[in-house]
């Protein structure tokens, strides 16, 4: 997808097992192999994304941060998100979000996050433009990131991705649905 989107002049593989890397490679990306304090689930992205860029010696320029976990992701999503850089600092990829949230109180009730329960709108009607985030895409500068050493700071912009194609793989069930909706998807066309 990001070799495909044209918005990266290389493109970098973090990870530490050879048949992903070997594919990688095949398909035009360069492997930065991760070294095993890194290839951990405690493991930050953060901290990844940090030994790579120190171990390629890159210090300036963009840095797009694509993750494996949101896969239909498109090419024109990249774009779109590159094209909303100007101005910001960090900017990441999110979809629509119309959630009503809620979060446990000290008492094990419930209280309304983005809401007051005693004023119920329709879900359309929600004052406040809300997103979720999705997880597919961050873009940053490299010298912002070094400061920082997080994916955000500064000025904070976003790209919407459409709802559809936002899904993130955390489970089996959402391995799932992402896998119907490819099917969907592909259906279509």
């Amino acid at each position: 997808t990001v070799i495909a989107s044209g918005v990266a002049d290389a493109v970098f593989v973090s990870t530490e097992d050879p048949e992903i890397a070997s594919h990688a490679v095949a398909m035009g990306a360069e492997h930065v192999p991760r070294p095993g304090h890194l290839a951990t689930d405690h493991a930050s992205s953060e901290s990844v994304l940090l030994y790579s860029l120190e171990t390629l010696n890159i210090t300036d320029g963009l840095l797009l941060f694509v993750q494996t976990t949101t896969p239909l992701l498109q090419p024109e999503d990249l774009r779109k998100l590159v094209n909303s850089v100007e101005g910001f600092d960090s900017c990441l990829t999110v979809t629509d979000s119309h959630s009503f949230l809620w979060r446990e109180t000290s008492d094990g009730s419930l209280e309304g996050v983005n809401h007051d329960p005693h004023l119920r709108r329709r879900r359309q009607d929600m004052i406040n433009k809300e997103f979720l985030e999705n997880g597919a895409a961050y873009l940053m500068s490299v010298e912002g990131f070094f400061r920082a050493r997080h994916r955000f700071f500064g000025r904070i912009g976003y790209s919407v991705m459409p709802r559809i194609r936002s899904l993130e793989i955390d489970s089996p069930e959402d391995l799932l649905l992402a896998n119907h909706v490819l099917a969907t998807l592909s259906a279509d066309k």
